[in-house]
């Protein structure tokens, strides 16, 4: 299609999301729509942690996704901006405008706010929040599912969690079923990524400026459902006339879960299991149609317009596919309920490369409490990344939605989950080593620079 022809059909779906009251130019796409962590979470939660356990509320350490035993009975309710049920867990999903996204003080306030406000006469652990931010400052809420657990044990684990987006590619209708296939694969990551994909559940999150628009989502979660034969539970929905669409979602395992942290130690090695990187080329495409000027600056690198437009199909297809595959492997490669780690045998720690980007290997370094060197970092399409890099159209090139999953094993079993995947049709990488125990250190390739321009992230990495 001719470059004249994208950019009348790129203003006319612009027409169609400002009519709504939506510009998709100030929509973070994918994960990228994430509060800060370093600057913005991880501080606030260090300031009300104290007084959240004087109220008997515990926050967990970050991990993708709420584990806990689970039980002959479990009994779920969703609220919304608080309300009582008597609840021992929540995964929380909270929505702030942008001038509390950046300021810790006031994110710690909304947090405080938000987990006091469910009325439970139980200890109350907050297994996995999700943080996002929007444009509209009359947009925020908290959307809370709460889990009440009561009766035995079982032999399994119950692994739950929220991932919640605004939007994955502006060029397409906000209504189309693209955009809720990834929102929910992208939820689904975080249990895939810990080998669950038994007794799948989720309840939608949507909302939307205009009803019309919102019962169309949901009618994109039920298509979902069916093809992928995911239960379907429905709720109360947000009412906060903006755009969101994700969910909560619930699975179970009777094997072990790849946490493995103390286990990592320097006979082990990094495979991650396709590039990572999926929002850049949505966002070079965006750019590319709303500053034309850039497609010179692009051609002169050697990059031309198909190029790019093939980027972004191979993006959103990696998007909106779910990883179930992946999780079997990895379910496949772990010690049954009960079970002992073994090292030659077992994978020891699992992520996956979402909103943070490759900032995750850093992340979970500490958790290990190990040393990491990176060999290097796969991306979509070198040349396509730098140049979104050097031009600031993205601050984090490597970011991604329903992102390549990370898995730390020994040597032999990183080699056999290689060749297995291989033969499933995906594409690994083993991108880097474990050094050995430390203090989370991860020495990262120069290129890291080309990917990431954001001082914050690159200060977590020593780079060679």
């Amino acid at each position: 299609m001719a470059i004249d022809n994208l950019i009348d059909k790129f203003r006319a779906n612009l027409d169609k999301y400002k009519k709504m009251g939506l510009n998709p130019l100030s929509l973070a796409t994918g994960c990228a729509v994430k509060v800060d962590l370093i600057d913005t979470v991880y501080p606030a939660i260090q300031k009300i942690r104290g007084e959240l356990i004087r109220r008997n509320i515990e926050i967990l350490p970050r991990e993708d996704a709420d584990i806990f035993v689970t039980r002959e009975k479990m009994e779920m309710k969703r609220i919304i901006n608080g309300g009582e049920f008597d609840a021992d867990r929540a995964v929380s999903l909270i929505q702030v405008n942008q001038e509390t996204a950046g300021d810790p003080n006031k994110f710690a306030e909304f947090l405080l706010k938000t987990y006091t406000s469910i009325k439970t006469s139980r200890k109350l652990t907050i297994g996995k929040g999700h943080s996002i931010v929007t444009t509209n400052p009359k947009g925020e809420v908290a959307v809370l599912d709460l889990f009440r657990l009561e009766g035995g044990k079982e032999n399994s684990y119950t692994v739950a969690n929220n991932d919640t987006i605004q939007i994955v590619d502006p060029l397409d209708d906000p209504g189309s079923q693209m955009q809720v296939d990834v929102a929910i694969s992208n939820s689904l990551n975080d249990l895939f990524t810990k080998g669950v994909f038994q007794d799948l559940k989720m309840i939608p999150v949507a909302d939307a400026p205009v009803n019309e628009l919102k019962q169309q989502l949901l009618r994109n979660f039920e298509n979902y459902s069916r093809t992928y034969s995911i239960e379907l539970l429905n709720d109360v929905q947000p009412n906060s006339k903006t755009l969101m669409i994700g969910a909560t979602v619930i699975g179970k395992s009777d094997h072990e879960l790849p946490t493995f942290y103390n286990k990592v130690n320097e006979n082990m090695e990094i495979l991650v299991t396709r590039p990572v990187g999926e929002l850049t080329p949505i966002n070079v495409y965006m750019w590319m149609l709303t500053v034309p000027e850039l497609i010179e600056d692009m051609e002169a690198r050697g990059i031309t317009i198909q190029r790019v437009e093939e980027a972004k199909k191979r993006a959103l297809n990696y998007m909106r596919s779910p990883n179930i595959e992946v999780a079997k492997i990895i379910y496949e490669y772990l010690p049954p309920f009960g079970g002992a780690f073994n090292e030659e045998s077992h994978i020891a720690m699992t992520t996956d490369v979402t909103g943070p980007g490759i900032f995750v290997i850093k992340e979970f370094a500490e958790k290990a409490q190990v040393d990491i060197e990176l060999f290097e970092i796969p991306v979509i399409d070198k040349e396509i990344h730098e140049f979104a890099t050097e031009n600031f159209i993205i601050p984090n090139s490597t970011a991604g939605t329903n992102g390549a999953i990370v898995i730390f094993a020994h040597k032999k079993v990183i080699n056999e989950i290689y060749d297995e995947l291989k033969k499933k049709g995906q594409e690994p990488y083993i991108i880097g080593k474990v050094i050995g125990k430390g203090n989370g250190t991860v020495i990262a390739p120069s290129t890291i620079t080309k990917y990431i321009h954001r001082n914050n992230v690159l200060r977590q990495f020593k780079i060679k």
